[in-house]
Parts: structure tokens; sequence; C-alpha cells
């Protein structure tokens, strides 16, 4: 079991013992990918299959299936399902927040929320004009 005092870094180990390492970790790495895609193939094919759902047997696809599991949720005052579903259909609100203080007043800063991919802003950004503060000589 590796602990700081058994660890050897790599600076230490031969050329040769670092190519093996590496080949290794390459080949587990290729091998968790591998199990990863197979998982998200069947969760695919799973979700694009057909179920029935209700009293009167209606077949949908699991993304309909889920949609409507949702919104079920949401009705029934699950709050998280409503949040995510709001979020989903690309009506999040905006986050804002004003600062203001004694010494510096003017300056309002929009900070954006950069979890949601499709906004086009990318950095907080200053509104309005600056106005220095009256006890500061310029």
């Amino acid at each position: 079991m590796p602990n700081s005092e058994n660890l050897i870094p790599n600076s230490e180990r031969s050329p040769s013992k670092v190519k093996e390492n590496a080949r290794k970790g390459g080949i587990a790495s290729g091998k968790a990918r591998r199990e990863k895609k197979l998982i998200q193939e069947a969760l695919q094919k799973a979700l694009k299959g057909r179920y029935e759902v209700g009293e009167d047997n209606l077949k949908l696809n699991g993304y309909d299936a889920m949609a409507i599991a949702m919104i079920q949720q949401a009705i029934g005052g699950n709050v998280q399902a409503f949040k995510e579903i709001r979020d989903t259909i690309g009506e999040k609100p905006k986050d804002t927040v004003e600062l203001e203080s004694e010494t510096m007043t003017g300056i309002k800063i929009k900070f954006v929320d950069k979890s949601n991919k499709r906004t086009k802003e990318k950095d907080p950004k200053i509104i309005g004009e600056y106005t220095p503060p009256s006890n500061i000589e310029s």
C-alpha cells in the first residue's frame, strides 16, 4: 500500500521503468474508456427504446418517459426537479449582485453564472460609470 515513505518519484526511476509504468497507465486508461463507452451506448440504446407508461399503456421512448417523470416530481412538490426542468429549457434566471461601499461608489458588477454553457458572457462586467470617492485626492 503506497504511503509517503515508499513512494518513488519518476525522477528517481530508470527511464525504462518510467516508460513501463506509463504504458501500464495507458492500457488501464484505455480499458476504462472502453467500459465507459459501453455503458454510455447501453444507456443511449435504452433511452431510445419504447416503454409502456400509465394505465393507457402509452408507448414512449426513454427520454419522453424521463421527462414525464421529472414533470410529475415537480408537480408533486420536488423543487430540485422543478429547477432542473426550468434550467434545461433555458429559463434559468441570471444571478446579479450590486455592491456599494463608502469608499467607492458608482461601480456595479454583474456576476455571470458560468455553469450555464449557453451564456455568451465570459467574465463579470462593470455596469455604469466609475465615480471616485470624494475623500480621495486625484
